[in-house]
């Protein structure tokens, strides 16, 4: 019988560290994920956030070593691409890992602008893009970032958010990497915004 017991406990055990384990997925050796938030930090967040501005939080890590880490955001008009209306990047002399955060400010008024903030080993940097005007009033919208963590690959373009506007429906895959492999699921759409990275 106790035998039966101390099976069932570590059984328990095992089954609540897989579960907190699966919830962003198996861990990489390299990867950028949404920033994990506490409780009150997500309600700060949230505060904050609104149908005009929406703050996008990210973490990365890699083992492997990389001199150039890029962030910046595409404009699509159906499905070609217009503009990388705002961006950051950083550079090293030397190939190193990397870690750090990013934070991605957009502001949603007479048309969008792009606000990029990394900050890596107490070095800050950041970059607001100009407006981008676009008459989208009266347009569907569809957007979301990464929900897991995606593996870093050297020179590997990786998709971290997406903002679709429609005339109609609009699909939103849970794979945002589609849209790098698949670029043609663009082109039914009149505006769409893409966030990507780039390590190297």
């Amino acid at each position: 019988m106790k035998k039966i017991i101390i099976i069932l406990c570590v059984a328990c055990v095992m089954i609540g560290i897989l579960s907190a384990c699966s919830e962003y997925g198996p861990i990489l050796k390299n990867e950028i994920s949404p920033k994990k938030l506490t409780t009150n930090e997500q309600e700060i967040v949230d505060l904050l956030s609104s149908d005009t501005q929406e703050i996008l939080l990210f973490d990365y890590k890699t083992e492997d070593a990389y001199k150039t880490v890029s962030f910046w955001v595409e404009f699509y008009e159906n499905g070609e691409l217009i503009d990388r209306p705002s961006g950051i990047e950083s550079y090293n002399d030397e190939a190193k890992p990397q870690d750090g955060q990013l934070a991605v400010l957009i502001t949603h008024d007479e048309g969008v602008t792009w606000a990029f903030t990394k900050d890596e080993d107490g070095s800050r940097t950041s970059h607001t893009g100009e407006i981008l005007e676009i008459d989208y009033a009266s347009l569907a919208r569809g957007y979301r970032p990464i929900n897991n963590p995606v593996e870093i690959e050297a020179g590997k373009e990786i998709v971290l958010y997406t903002s679709i506007y429609s005339n109609d429906g609009i699909s939103l895959f849970s794979d945002m990497q589609r849209y790098i492999e698949e670029p043609n699921l663009l082109s039914g759409y009149p505006y769409v915004q893409i966030i990507k990275c780039r390590f190297e």
